[in-house]
């Protein structure tokens, strides 16, 4: 899904045809690539995603790491880079150099990974890249969202560490579910274990009614409000719940 819409149609319209194209076959998911605009400002940019990129940030990540098959993160989708907006004398991509400035080329998704804030390169290595360090993924460094709980990096690694302990998000069968807009919502499912997945593709809080007899899932690093047969969900909320 890299393309630069992202809503519930989008969604339902793709995770759906997935699943009944290749029915039990293993799939995979990717949101961006070395060939599209970085997902956190590609979606980030619409109205209804806008505003809070980590947050968004966060919400992909565990989106697409709850869907059936397997993923693939793009560098830097780990620490919620966004696209890199680059002078014209940095391009190096030939579409970007021959249409500038009506498109700039690939190569704001192609910078160095920052891993130091304060080394040369942000710790990519010595001597000129091939792209610079955008000023503005500094502040995304690896060691900088080490020290930080909250960062996207930290989020990831507890939140494949939860997900570890979930068997039906990693082997089970993917129900879509009739949620109302904004919200998405699947069951995965093994004979073991039934579980509810719902996400708030929207910068605005939303609800979402799941019904009775589930059991809200806790350490997974979102948090929601459930009350009887709803969960409120915030800004880019996630909920789990297990029956």
């Amino acid at each position: 899904m890299t393309k630069p819409e992202f809503s519930w149609d989008l969604v339902h319209e793709v995770v759906g045809q997935v699943e009944r194209l290749i029915d039990r076959g293993w799939k995979t998911y990717a949101f961006s690539n070395h060939d599209v605009v970085r997902a956190v400002t590609r979606w980030g940019a619409l109205p209804h995603l806008s505003g809070d990129r980590p947050a968004l940030a966060k919400l992909l990540l565990a989106l697409i790491t709850s869907l059936r098959g397997s993923c693939c993160i793009y560098q830097g989708e780990e620490l919620g880079l966004t696209e890199a907006d680059l002078a014209f004398e940095d391009i190096v991509d030939p579409p970007g150099i021959e249409f500038w400035p009506a498109y700039k080329g690939r190569d704001g998704c192609r910078t160095p990974f920052p891993w130091a804030h304060g080394q040369e390169n942000a710790g990519f290595g010595a001597g000129r890249p091939w792209l610079p360090v955008p000023v503005e993924h500094l502040a995304l460094a690896a060691d900088l969202q080490e020290d930080d709980p909250a960062s996207v990096l930290n989020f990831f690694r507890s939140w494949l560490a939860w997900r570890r302990q979930v068997p039906a998000l990693i082997r089970g069968s993917l129900t879509l579910l009739e949620e109302p807009d904004p919200v998405v919502g699947f069951e995965r499912a093994t004979d073991e274990q039934r579980i509810l997945c719902l996400f708030n593709l929207s910068n605005e809080p939303a609800s979402a009614s799941i019904g009775s007899g589930w059991v809200p899932l806790e350490g997974h690093g979102f948090s929601d409000a459930a009350d009887g047969d709803t969960v409120a969900l915030p800004p880019f909320g996630v909920f789990f719940a297990e029956r």
